[in-house]
């Protein structure tokens, strides 16, 4: 009998851990994380990223990671992506806000030297070198370098823009029974001042057969009041700058504004009076080109002076003014909606 009951306690225990061992394969830690009921039977598996080694049991101190704290860093790993490419965007929009003076140097890739420049134009590459020479004038802080480079692409300009010399900015067009400079202008949206300027027109007749040179691409104009100047553009390239006067007390906004209407000989209409051209105290000079109203800016716009002394100073009550002859060579680039961009 003894004999027997040894063996049922026997049996009895080596069922015990049997059956303890499976329970030790199949129970799985419980928190307060979410759940899951796809195990079967309904059983709630916690996310608890721990694994099961020889105890019953799964401690505090042993859980490696919650699903909590994945998340959380899953969170913070988007947050440094999004701040990273937050900063990114600032960057871009600093850059942006900069405009033309804070240009990245790189095209296809490249990032532009002056050296580059320069072998770029002893290989007789000038159309490229001039736009090379752009970038850089536009990213270079150096005073005198910037003068250097200027001096470059007034001399590639001259070429490449104001003269007959076929050129990658313009087309060569043949003058058709009926064509007017007018009829033409308005074909390739520019104006027929400056047609006449580039094709060395005094006078507005033309031949059938004749071949003008037009330039192709937008027209822009960039108003920087840190070294005041006006820089005209050729789809973002640098091709002539002017001298100017801006704002006394900083009076010229910051914006990018249209051109709404073109005057030659304008009436000035002061808060002091209405001085038509030809009055010593109209100081609006031989043109106007003013631009539309913009939320609290109105009443702006770009024109010459009487007062030629005050240009390069901060002069005026909030319009950009230039010498005469400058503001009627500007006024031949600019049509109705130029766009025209004025940066600190």
């Amino acid at each position: 009998m003894r004999i027997l009951i040894s063996a049922v306690f026997i049996a009895s225990l080596f069922c015990f851990f049997i059956s303890q061992e499976y329970a030790n394969m199949t129970t799985y830690a419980y928190g307060d994380e979410s759940t899951s009921k796809d195990k079967p039977g309904g059983i709630h598996q916690s996310y608890l990223l721990a694994k099961k080694e020889d105890s019953g049991y799964i401690f505090e101190k042993d859980i490696i990671i919650t699903t909590d704290d994945l998340d959380k860093e899953k969170k913070q790993d988007k947050k440094e992506v999004v701040e990273k490419d937050k900063e990114i965007v600032v960057k871009e929009k600093q850059d942006k806000k900069d405009s033309q003076k804070e240009i990245v140097v790189k095209e296809k890739g490249e990032s532009y030297t002056l050296d580059m420049a320069y072998e770029t134009l002893e290989k007789g590459e000038k159309h490229k070198a001039r736009d090379i020479f752009s970038a850089l004038y536009f990213t270079e802080a150096d005073h005198e370098k910037r003068n250097k480079i200027k001096t470059e692409l007034d001399k590639l300009n001259a070429e490449l823009v104001f003269s007959m010399v076929p050129s990658p900015d313009a087309i060569i067009y043949t003058v058709k029974p009926g064509d007017t400079f007018s009829t033409i202008a308005s074909e390739f949206n520019t104006s027929y001042e400056l047609i006449m300027k580039i094709n060395n027109k005094g006078r507005s007749l033309i031949r059938v057969g004749e071949r003008l040179k037009i330039l192709k691409g937008e027209i822009s104009l960039l108003i920087d009041k840190s070294d005041f100047t006006l820089t005209v553009l050729l789809d973002g390239h640098f091709i002539k700058q002017y001298s100017v006067g801006i704002g006394m007390f900083d009076k010229t906004p910051e914006d990018v504004f249209l051109v709404k209407d073109k005057l030659k000989n304008p009436t000035w209409y002061s808060p002091e009076g209405v001085y038509e051209y030809g009055d010593p105290r109209n100081l609006l000079g031989t043109r106007w080109m003013g631009f539309e109203d913009k939320g609290d800016f109105y009443g702006y716009g770009i024109h010459g002076t009487s007062e030629p002394e005050t240009i390069g100073k901060p002069s005026s009550n909030g319009c950009i003014r230039l010498l005469n002859e400058d503001a009627e060579e500007l006024f031949k680039f600019v049509k109705l909606k130029t766009k025209v961009v004025i940066q600190k």
